[in-house]
């Protein structure tokens, strides 16, 4: 009879036994091994720098050598209709996907457990071993944020592992510009101190070796004449080549050839509202359409430069218009000095790779992916939710508009429009403003302590990520809402005097000075002058006059009702393709995108009386009509609808107010015809692009300011 020891060593191995069959077709790669790897297009420029990279983060990962052998090959890499495709498809992999397509790949796990990398041509390979190195974990920020790789000591892939993606967009790329504050100061003291170009080869592998990791493939560069002359070269072009990068040079001349540039491109007015859509005609050429858009902007009426603050919300819900009515031929994104819009060149990647995809994950869970994958997972939704509220506070006000003061202003005009100005908004929006950002700071004060103790590896990322704009825009906005109050003779605490309130406004003007000190010499100095406290020298980063004034601050008008766009619990939505809301869109985190000839009803109930007109105010995102018009309907418990329209010309002034505070003003006198109980508010979308933020009802008498 079989000892109790006995039986619990034949369990054991029986165990051991069940799970080596379970994994025979997994793939199981363990740390410090060789890789066999057959490939036969090596020498190929592009898949020969993406192999490159992929050894170089096997290394790095696990301390495992990559080597080129046919015998037994644990690893397949080729095209479908290379030197490969015979190996390739005798794996039992189904590759006929990627002979009808274009960059695209499968990674696989074959049913005899080797790993299948298939491209349907080389820029298919290099996405493949880049998601290779994904799966490995390494970030493609892994240099541009520090994102250090963590030691594994296994791969492991299960039986029956496939992932086959092809690109939405054809050509996917960035335009790094405005960049005498940031990388163009960096470059000078980091690479070549004296340097005459903006851009050059040292930098450029970087750039370039981002995007590739993205998966984009085209790079506008500065527009200073040094950097054109560069990448004009023999030799960056040669570097384009290995990367698989085409150069281009500005949103007139995109591509340096004839038979990639789009018929037309769609660009945004500097502050993320697409100009323009494609028609349906230029929908249907064969040459396709692109898209120019801004995450960093320098010009009038103000910049912003800073601290990467453009709405991933916005992005997503413009581009994604912008997609769906034709322009997939290229997507160009404006991206100033890169840092500090990490997050936004990931999103804007991801999304022209596979819209849907983020689609289906939706912003949000986008962002708190982004974290898991560059910081770590178990601070990965706290980071989203810090960081989405710092968008969303940025999209009301961005730290760069807190001053009140413009720039770029024509000769001649009677504002002067450098002086430091109030803000348009009560005690109460700043008192309520100020506990946001006072819950927010102490929030991720805490995250930082915690990244610090359990992922020591991680905090420069997450200091670059997270902490050093959040911190900044915290401290940015306590120096101008506490100034207004301190202007106006009111203290921040009960128990101060105003003098104290100023105080505190010059500690965060001078806290701002230290977080940027410290950006500035991590690495040893690695981002020296990448990011200024004084980008473009504006008035607005500089300390406050201490003044007074005798003016009041403006008072909040009493409603009737208010609603966001997406009130869903009084609200109802008409029309078969209604899109959802794209939840942290607007000034609301509720804005709605109302499809032509749907509408959206919103309920309230208040007895009027004898009043016989009631004023109805709506805040819309300050889009640009996708067709001809912009238009929309307004109607009160079934009377006749009244019609609007919103478009404003870029440049005019009330363009730049918009833009300034993010959305437009419409204000309807409406007539009441039902004194008392429910009444019903519809707004009826006539074209597309409608996007209703909030919506304010009030009395008719009174002074309802705007």
């Amino acid at each position: 009879m079989l000892s109790s020891r006995m039986k619990f060593l034949a369990s054991t191995f029986v165990l051991a036994m069940t799970a080596l069959t379970l994994q025979a077709s997994a793939f199981v790669l363990p740390a410090h091994r060789i890789l066999r790897m057959s490939v036969a297009e090596q020498n190929h420029p592009l898949m020969s720098t993406a192999l490159d990279l992929v050894r170089s983060d096997f290394q790095r990962v696990m301390d495992v050598s990559l080597r080129v052998s046919d015998e037994q090959p644990q690893l397949l890499v080729g095209t479908v209709s290379g030197p490969m495709a015979t190996k390739l498809a005798a794996t039992g992999v189904d590759l006929t996907p990627l002979q009808e397509e274009a960059q695209a790949f499968i990674v696989a796990v074959a049913p005899s457990g080797q790993l299948v990398v298939a491209g349907s041509d080389a820029y298919g390979v290099a996405y493949g071993l880049m998601e290779l190195s994904r799966q490995l974990g390494v970030s493609p920020l892994t240099w541009w944020a520090d994102v250090d790789v963590e030691p594994r000591s296994q791969l492991s892939l299960d039986e029956g592992f496939l992932i086959h993606q092809t690109p939405h967009v054809s050509f996917r790329g960035i335009h790094v510009d405005d960049v005498t504050w940031g990388l163009q100061p960096w470059l000078t003291r980091t690479f070549d101190p004296g340097a005459s170009y903006t851009i050059d080869r040292k930098i450029t592998r970087h750039i370039f070796e981002l995007l590739l990791r993205l998966r984009l493939n085209l790079f506008w560069p500065p527009t200073d004449e040094s950097s054109r002359a560069f990448l004009a070269t023999p030799e960056a072009r040669s570097l384009a080549e290995s990367y698989g990068i085409f150069l281009g040079t500005d949103v007139e001349q995109p591509i340096g050839s004839e038979d990639l540039v789009p018929r037309i491109m769609c660009t945004d007015d500097g502050f993320g509202y697409l100009t323009r859509f494609p028609s349906y005609e230029e929908s249907q050429d064969d040459r396709g359409c692109g898209v120019y858009y801004h995450a960093s902007y320098s010009g009038g009426p103000h910049d912003y430069l800073w601290l990467g603050t453009a709405s991933p919300f916005l992005m997503f819900q413009q581009l994604s218009e912008a997609f769906y009515h034709g322009a997939r031929r290229l997507w160009v994104l404006n991206v100033g000095d890169i840092k500090p819009s990490e997050y936004q060149l990931s999103l804007f990647a991801d999304m022209a790779w596979d819209l849907n995809a983020v689609r289906e994950l939706t912003i949000g869970r986008h962002l708190e992916e982004f974290f898991a994958a560059n910081v770590a997972r178990d601070i990965a939704r706290l980071a989203s939710i810090y960081m989405k509220e710092f968008y969303h506070l940025s999209f009301q006000c961005k730290p760069e508009h807190l001053a009140g003061t413009r720039v770029d202003e024509p000769d001649g005009e009677s504002v002067d429009w450098n002086k430091v100005r109030d803000l348009p908004w009560s005690e109460k929006r700043i008192r309520h403003r100020l506990t946001r950002f006072d819950l927010m700071r102490r929030n991720v004060e805490w995250l930082a302590d915690s990244v610090r103790h359990a992922h020591p590896s991680r905090y420069d990322a997450f200091f670059e990520l997270v902490e050093y704009p959040v911190m900044a825009v915290i401290n940015q906005n306590l120096k101008y809402l506490l100034a207004q109050l301190a202007r106006h003779g009111i203290s921040w605490l009960s128990k101060e005097n105003v003098d104290e309130t100023w105080r505190r406004c010059d500690i965060a003007h001078n806290r701002v000075q230290e977080l940027t000190l410290q950006y500035n010499a991590l690495r040893g100095g690695k981002w020296q002058g990448i990011l200024s406290s004084n980008p473009a020298g504006r008035q607005v980063f500089q300390p406050v006059p201490h003044t007074r004034v005798q003016s009041a601050l403006p008072q909040d008008v009493p409603t009737i009702a208010t609603f966001y766009g997406a009130s869903y619990n009084a609200s109802s939505f008409s029309g078969s393709s209604i899109l959802d809301p794209v939840l942290g869109l607007g000034a609301s985190i509720r804005a709605m995108p109302i499809p032509k000839d749907c509408n959206v009803t919103y309920k309230f109930k208040h007895n009027f009386g004898k009043e016989r007109y009631v004023i109805v105010k709506l805040h819309l995102l300050p889009t640009h009509p996708i067709q001809a018009e912009q238009r929309f309907t307004l109607s009160l418990d079934g009377g006749a609808p009244l019609t609007f329209t919103y478009d404003t010309e870029v440049g005019s002034e009330e363009w730049k107010t918009n833009v300034l505070r993010n959305f437009a003003v419409v204000q309807a006198r409406i007539p009441v015809t039902r004194a008392t109980g429910e009444h019903q508010l519809v707004v009826s979308a006539l074209d597309d692009g409608v996007v209703v933020d909030e919506l304010f009802v009030y009395k008719a008498q009174g002074n309802v300011e705007f």
